[in-house]
């Protein structure tokens, strides 16, 4: 059975509906995936005799912005950290595409856009937010003690003291 060609005939759901309909195969024994297979059909029968599909060339798209995006990039200076709660969604990068939109139609040279972005974009930056205070519910608890000791900012340098 090694060089059998049954699966050029048909489909493996063909040969297991068969194998059911006839009584080879008990229905308590179908495969788990034989009862999704019949209610969703897929759009065209995988079957070993079907034309291969035209192979099509991938268009190249490319924007205007991916120019300029690649320019930080490559400067170093597209990545940045992103505030996922933020009400304004903006990115770094996305915040240097506009400055250097503004930017070239002002009339900067094309040499300097990325420098003079970087600059206004960073000198824009919100400053860092002051850490939280942990709200303990139970303070006399003994992770309320250690969490009100807790160095975080210090946590790995090494002391003298121990």
């Amino acid at each position: 059975m090694a060089s059998s060609r049954l699966e050029r005939i048909g489909t493996i759901f063909t040969r297991v509906e068969g194998l059911l309909t006839r009584g080879a195969m008990k229905p308590d024994d179908r495969p788990l995936w034989f009862d999704i297979y019949k209610a969703f059909p897929p759009l065209m029968e995988p079957k070993f005799a079907r034309p291969q599909p035209e192979i099509k060339p991938i268009r190249q798209i490319l924007y205007q912005e991916d120019v300029v995006r690649a320019k930080f990039h490559s400067a170093g200076q597209g990545l940045g950290t992103i505030n996922m709660l933020s009400p304004t969604g903006e990115t770094h990068i996305k915040k240097l595409v506009k400055q250097y939109e503004k930017l070239k139609s002002e009339g900067v040279p094309e040499n300097e856009l990325v420098e003079k972005c970087t600059a206004a974009v960073d000198s824009q930056r919100q400053p860092e937010a002051p850490p939280t205070k942990i709200i303990v519910k139970n303070p006399e608890s003994a992770t309320a003690q250690v969490l009100a000791e807790a160095d975080l900012k210090n946590i790995f340098n090494k002391s003298d003291d121990k």
